[in-house]
Order: structure tokens, then sequence, then C-alpha cells
């Protein structure tokens, strides 16, 4: 039976608010750590372009903002639209309280959490070097209107990365996939979320996400060029890259 898809901004930061404290518990358990791999892929690749800010979409509990504090000198700048997953960011870069010290940690000084929809932004046009998003671009109400707020906030010739879960396309690594993904995960997710239908909303939003070309499309119709896509760990999950135009067309 399929799950009915409700993106409205309310019901998804309800959701993500009940689940902030097993978030990451989860997500490290459910990929068998590979979640972070894919996180430091991106960090990694951004850092060649040695940006001096970069804005983090859909942030959740901070673990890609905080990857790419530890492999770039940037400003970052990590918004999302649960309060209760930006408390969790927050804490993770907060100094340890058994030592206490008259300065800021250096991530409280480089990184700023701010609660914000990512189909509308409040920074100026050209705020950004790179734009990034781990796993959150298929939980934007309207896809469109998010893609053309980060072409907006990004500086000519910045970068989008987008990290989001695809499906393998090579046997037998295909049936496995969607028999965990669709049968198992939802199961293990619930049982220890006590989340009814948040680990049943992650299979179904991926099956209706626009992957591979698709997405390749809808990037290049925000305004982006050079998009490329690059698969991960057989496709489990895919890199999306694009640049905004130096000069306007």
């Amino acid at each position: 039976m399929s799950y009915p898809l409700d993106k409205s901004p309310g019901r998804i930061a309800a959701m993500f608010d009940d689940i902030a404290p097993h978030y990451d518990f989860l997500n490290h358990l459910l990929s068998l750590n590979i979640d972070k791999c894919w996180r430091q892929t991106l960090a990694r690749r951004i850092a060649r372009r040695h940006p001096a800010a970069i804005l983090d979409v859909a942030t959740g509990t901070g673990d890609l903002a905080i990857a790419l504090h530890r492999q770039t000198t940037a400003k970052i700048t990590g918004i999302d639209i649960s309060e209760g997953m930006l408390d969790i960011a927050k804490r993770k870069t907060q100094p340890p309280k058994k030592k206490p010290t008259k300065r800021p940690s250096p991530q409280k000084e480089r990184i700023t959490w701010l609660p914000a929809s990512a189909e509308a932004m409040p920074f100026p046009d050209n705020s950004f070097d790179a734009v990034t998003v781990a796993f959150g671009v298929r939980n934007i109400n309207r896809l469109a209107a998010g893609l053309q707020e980060m072409h907006r906030v990004l500086k000519p010739a910045g970068i989008v990365a987008i990290l989001e879960f695809s499906t393998p396309a090579a046997f037998p690594i295909k049936q496995a996939y969607r028999f965990y993904f669709h049968h198992m995960l939802p199961v293990v997710g619930r049982l220890f979320s006590k989340h009814r239908s948040a680990y049943r909303y992650l299979p179904a939003s991926t099956d209706a996400f626009p992957t591979g070309d698709a997405f390749v499309t809808h990037l290049q119709q925000a305004g982006f060029t050079d998009v490329q896509s690059l698969r991960l760990s057989w496709g489990i999950a895919t890199l999306y890259e694009g640049v905004k135009r130096k000069t306007p067309r």
C-alpha cells in the first residue's frame, strides 16, 4: 500500500521535531555508518574550492555542517525548519561544560544555526560561495522554489552540492536494497523512534523524488550549469553538483 506524502512545512517540521532525539542514532544504524562517508565525500569536494561562506540547507542535526567545518575554513550557516533538529545541532557545537573557557569554541564562532525555510531564505542575493544539502532536498514542499532560492543566494561561479538517496540499478543490489529500504528500515525506525510514520515516509519520499537525469534537469531549470551527478555506494546515494553562471545570460 502506498504511503500518502504530505510535505507541508508544518507537518515536516513536526515530524522531524518528534524524531530529533533519535535521528543521529538511527541514521548511523540504518546506514551502517556509510552516511558519514557520503557527507565526508561532499565536504572534501567543497573544500577543494576554498569557499569563504557556505550555506547548509535542511541542516538537521548539523552533521554535514560540522564535516564542512572540519574540511574548510569557511563561515558556515545551517538552516532548517525543525527547531528540534537545530537544538541537537547547537548542542553538538557548544563547548564542554566541564571545561569553561573565556572564548567561544571555534565551531561556535564559525557555525551559525537559524530556523528558516528552503523556499524563502532570509539572505540577500549572492551571499554564499557554496550551498549544500544532505538528505533534505526531497523534503522541500515546492522543489522548484527551493532550488531557485539556492541559486539566488549563491554567488556567481558558486557551487551547489546536493546529496540524496537514490536506488541502485544493478542486480542483485537493487532487489536487496529495496527489500531492506521498504520492509526492514520502517520496522527498525519505528521500534527505536516510537514514531508511527516517519520511517515509512523515508522510503516513500525517496521513491517519489526525481533522481538521476530527472533531478539534473530540475537543477538546470533552476539556472545551474555544468550539472553533474556522482553515484555513491552502488547508487544508494547520489551527489549532484551545479554551478551558478558567472554572468547573466
